[in-house]
């Protein structure tokens, strides 16, 4: 099987399309054309649109150069989005503290003049396998807080059901008529 990745073929009549057809075009915009009457008879013969012819013939007209006739590419334009290493390497030291990417974003907003968002911050997290808590940075939900015997407790209730801490609903007396 013939090896088409090197060919030129396409190039070479794309370059030679448009060669051949920038000094048509110029020639009916000044009304030199012995073919065509107005612009939109040449965009018609040749099979093409002014979006596109324009596109093409300001594109060589601002440059000058061939490679400029040639399509673009049309896929996404990616690029390297990481993060300037600086701000990569605070976010690193500020999680190995135990803050959250929302608590990251506070300090660097007071720092930086340009700072991530919380959702690049996780993506910082991720990319250093630093986006789960370790055991550590996670707090004892369930623990009464207290520094010395006999003193009042605090117990975190969030985990209970609602009705185990209500006072029960008080009856009302029937009424036999």
């Amino acid at each position: 099987m013939r090896d088409n990745s090197y060919d030129r073929t396409i190039e070479r009549n794309y370059i030679q399309k448009w060669r051949f057809l920038i000094p048509e075009y110029e020639a009916v915009k000044a009304g030199r054309s012995p073919l065509f009457k107005r612009v939109g008879d040449f965009y018609r013969h040749h099979g093409t649109c002014s979006q596109t012819f324009r596109k093409y013939y300001n594109r060589y007209l601002q440059s000058g150069e061939e490679a400029d006739l040639l399509p673009r590419r049309r896929g996404p334009k990616w690029r390297e989005r990481r993060e300037p290493e600086g701000i990569e390497a605070e976010i690193v030291a500020h999680r190995k503290r135990g803050m959250n990417r929302y608590e990251i974003h506070a300090v660097l907003r007071e720092t930086r003049e340009a700072v991530p968002s919380p959702i690049t911050i996780y993506r910082v997290l991720k990319r250093y396998q630093l986006n789960r808590r370790t055991p550590a940075m996670r707090e004892e939900k369930r623990r009464i807080i207290k520094d010395k015997l006999g003193e009042l407790g605090h117990v975190d209730l969030h985990q209970l059901p609602r009705d185990m801490f209500l006072a029960p609903p008080r009856s009302r007396p029937t009424s036999s008529a």
